[in-house]
């Protein structure tokens, strides 16, 4: 069989940055294997926003080692991800005022330029848009986003200079053991490759393929709508990314001109059995109750056309942190998954933290046991600040 020191299992922005950084830190030799294209689940649907505002140290460093990472990507490699940097606003009542203002006062002790906004000030950032006296936002002019199709062949691109090898339509099926020692992957060809370490990055695929191995771990697929608006014209609008507490809604500005929506909420979005074969399309309730919360805040959207949408894929968990770290009850298998829509920001710290803990690579803000997959056995669930845990 062919050996490879390092198999990673998926081709999507989790993979991708862990075979680059894999590569680039001569930990040895990487494969990584993607069963159809990159960025085939979550990564290509994302709306990759790259934003500092979490409510743990962990995280906030995390994503703020993210957001440098991906700002100097475009002159330390000389490819381009469209990195741009509208800036975002989380808005929220006055009963949440005491979260936002502890969550700011955290993140700026770790170096976050942010700032607290009252609804005049809001008015001042966001002309068009309706404030109550009562609102608060928490600013934060570093924020940006990336394409993440771009971004993903980019990063692939990277670490195949690395010396990183990339294999398209490469299914793995199963994985070669002995005992609990996990020596290698099956794919679906019958075919067989041994590692020294295996890493299952495959996202919403991720909780079936570790079923193969014996294991169930508490992760999910769903599947959350997205709605796309064209921005009136002659608008008074900053197009900046928002997240609005108060109408339980997200929204950012997209490469083409549209505005794409989506919701904090995700308890009725439906679970997916097969990621492989899932509804991709939105349903006309949700853009109209998109457009309706949305022309709350900005009315000049109450009769915007609606581009459609999609349904995209989350992988989530009971507390909406992934899953890093070895596979319990098993050697030689790693899993990452379970992001719950935080991969694109907090990506290249994980790659980082992954590894300095499997190679040699130098670290990150990356913390393992805050992440550990065997957190629930211990009643170690990561509580969040908001009442919507895709905010972290």
């Amino acid at each position: 069989m062919t050996h490879s020191d390092y198999i990673i299992v998926g081709g999507g922005i989790m993979g991708a940055m862990m075979a680059l950084e894999l590569a680039e830190s001569n930990s040895g030799s990487v494969l990584l294997l993607e069963k159809s294209f990159p960025g085939a689940g979550s990564t290509g649907k994302s709306g990759a926003i790259l934003r500092q505002h979490y409510s743990h140290e962990v995280t906030i460093g995390m994503a703020r080692e993210s957001l440098q990472w991906y700002s100097e990507f475009e002159e330390r490699y000389g490819i381009d991800i469209s990195f741009h940097r509208p800036g975002m606003a989380f808005i929220c009542p006055e009963q949440d005022l005491g979260n936002l203002q502890r969550n700011v006062e955290l993140q700026r002790s770790l170096g976050v330029e942010t700032t607290i906004l009252d609804s005049t000030q809001l008015k001042e950032l966001e002309p068009g848009g309706n404030f109550a006296g009562n609102e608060y936002a928490a600013w934060e002019a570093e924020a940006g986003n990336v394409q993440p199709v771009t971004t993903v062949h980019a990063v692939l691109e990277a670490a195949r200079r690395a010396g990183a090898e990339v294999r398209i339509g490469a299914r793995v099926t199963g994985f070669q053991r002995t005992g609990d020692v996990i020596q290698g992957v099956q794919l679906s060809d019958g075919s067989s490759l041994s590692a020294g370490q295996v890493i299952v990055a495959a996202g919403p695929w991720a909780s079936q393929l570790l079923e193969e191995a014996g294991v169930s771990l508490p992760l999910c697929a769903m599947r959350p709508e997205q709605a796309f608006f064209d921005p009136p014209g002659g608008a008074r609008e900053s197009r900046l990314i928002y997240g609005d507490l108060s109408n339980g809604l997200y929204w950012k500005p997209e490469l083409a001109g549209w505005t794409r929506v989506g919701c904090l909420e995700l308890k009725a979005d439906a679970l997916v059995e097969n990621p492989d074969h899932y509804d991709e399309g939105v349903s006309e309730e949700f853009i109209h109750d998109c457009r309706g919360r949305l022309a709350k805040r900005l009315p000049h959207y109450e009769h915007a056309v609606s581009w459609g949408g999609m349904g995209a894929l989350y992988t989530m968990t009971p507390d909406s942190h992934p899953l890093i770290g070895p596979v319990p009850g098993l050697q030689g298998i790693w899993v990452v998954s379970g992001f719950s829509g935080h991969g694109f920001k907090l990506s290249p710290s994980v790659a980082r933290g992954v590894a300095a803990e499997i190679g040699n690579g130098e670290g990150s803000r990356f913390e393992p046991s805050f992440f550990s997959p065997d957190r629930f056995l211990h009643d170690a669930a990561i509580e969040v600040t908001y009442g919507y845990g895709i905010l972290g």
